[in-house]
C-alpha cells in the first residue's frame, strides 16, 4: 500500500519513478533504431473502405471480416479520410438503442455514407473520426508518441505516390504490434525482467467498473460508452473475476445478427465466442514487464485484469499503459 509523501521504491531502492525512466531510455532507443516501414509483413490483408459506402455496409465489412478496424478512403479526393473501429460500432448501438428502435436504426443508417460519418458521430457523445497516421518511414517512436497522445489503438501508414500525389494506404499499426515487436527483439531484456508492474507504477487501479453474468448486454455498452472504456471484468458474487466482456464482442453479437436483441445477458453473449478466443487473462501488481510483455506476445490480448490473491480485480493494465512506461 502506498503511503502519502513517501516515493515507492523499486527492488534495488531506486524510485518507481527513476527506474521507470531508465528502462524507458532503453525502450525509446530501441524505438527509435527502427521505422513502421520494418513493421510491415511480406504477406498480409488489409481492408480499405470507400467513402462512398453506406455505414451499414462498412459496418458490415467489418463484421463479417472479423476485424475491429480498417482504413477509409476517399476517391474523389485520392486521399486517406480515417479509420472506422469497433468503438464507433459501440457508440452507434448506444444512440440509437436510446433514441430509435432497431428498423429506424437500419433505416437511418442505410441513407449515409462514410463520408458524412463525421457528422453521425456529432449527434451524440463520441470522439470524432479518427483521422491519425503515420508515414511508413517515421520512427517507432514517433509513432508510439502519435498514439499515445490519442485514446486510439491502431493508426493507418499512408504514403504519397510520387506520380500522381495521391495518399497511399500502405497498413496499420496497433500499439499490440509494436509491443510484440520490442518483445522480441530488444536485446537488453535484463531490465524487463527484473521490475514489477508495481515497481513501474503501470497500470489504472481503483474505482473498476464491473459487472456480473447476468447483466443484460445493453447496460455494458452503456458503461463502454460513459466510462470511455473497452473492457469490463465480470465477476461472480464473491467479487471473484470470472471473465471479461469487450467491445469486440460486439462484433460477434453483429455476426449473429443479435443487435436488436441486446438485452440478453452477458452468459449468453460470451457463449458466442469461438473455441480459440483467447478469454480472460490476469496478472498480479508483482508480476514483471517481461512475463506481461510475454502474455501479451502469446495470447494476443488486449489487456490484464490485475487480480490479489482472492482473484479480485484490483486493476487493469491496457497495452497503451505499456507502451507509455516505456515511452520518455
Amino acid at each position: 500500500m502506498d503511503i502519502p509523501g513517501v516515493q515507492r521504491k523499486a527492488g534495488n531502492g531506486q524510485t518507481a519513478e527513476s527506474k521507470r525512466r531508465e528502462l524507458a531510455q532503453i525502450a525509446s532507443f530501441f524505438l527509435k533504431q527502427h521505422s513502421a516501414y520494418d513493421m510491415i509483413p511480406v504477406s498480409f490483408r488489409l481492408i480499405v473502405l470507400d467513402t462512398k459506402l453506406l455505414v451499414t455496409k462498412a459496418l458490415s465489412t467489418l463484421v463479417q471480416n472479423g476485424v475491429e478496424s480498417a482504413p477509409m478512403y476517399d476517391s474523389t479526393q485520392a486521399c486517406y479520410a480515417g479509420m472506422l473501429t469497433t468503438t464507433d460500432l459501440v457508440n452507434l448501438i448506444q444512440y440509437y438503442y436510446s433514441n430509435f428502435s432497431y428498423s429506424e436504426a437500419l433505416e437511418d443508417l442505410g441513407q449515409v455514407q462514410l463520408e458524412n460519418y463525421k457528422e453521425l458521430l456529432l449527434r451524440f457523445k463520441s470522439r470524432q473520426t479518427n483521422t491519425l497516421c503515420a508515414n511508413p518511414l517515421d520512427t517507432l517512436y514517433e509513432v508510439s508518441r502519435r498514439l499515445l497522445a490519442t485514446d486510439y489503438s491502431a493508426l493507418a501508414l499512408v504514403d504519397e505516390d510520387t506520380d500522381t500525389g495521391s495518399d497511399v494506404i500502405v497498413s496499420m499499426l496497433s500499439i499490440y504490434k509494436i509491443l510484440n515487436f520490442m518483445a522480441v527483439n530488444i536485446d537488453d531484456k535484463k531490465n524487463l525482467k527484473q521490475h514489477s508492474l508495481y515497481d513501474l507504477e503501470i497500470g489504472t487501479y481503483g474505482d473498476l467498473i464491473t459487472a456480473s453474468m447476468d447483466t443484460p448486454v445493453i447496460e455494458l455498452i452503456r458503461m463502454f460508452v460513459d466510462n470511455n472504456i473497452s473492457v469490463i471484468p465480470i465477476l461472480d458474487e464473491d467479487g471473484v473475476v470470472l471473465n471479461v466482456f469487450a467491445e469486440s464482442d460486439i462484433i460477434l453479437l453483429a455476426r449473429e445478427g443479435l443487435l436488436d436483441e441486446l438485452n440478453i445477458q452477458v452468459s449468453e453473449a460470451l457463449a458466442l465466442r469461438p473455441d480459440d478466443y483467447p478469454g480472460v487473462h490476469t496478472c498480479t501488481m508483482s508480476d514483471t514487464l517481461f512475463s506481461v510483455l510475454d502474455t501479451i506476445r502469446k495470447t494476443q490480448v488486449q489487456r490484464l485484469i490485475v487480480v490479489d490473491e482472492d482473484i479480485k480485480p484490483v486493476g487493469v493494465v491496457a497495452l497503451s499503459d505499456v507502451l507509455r512506461a516505456l515511452i520518455i
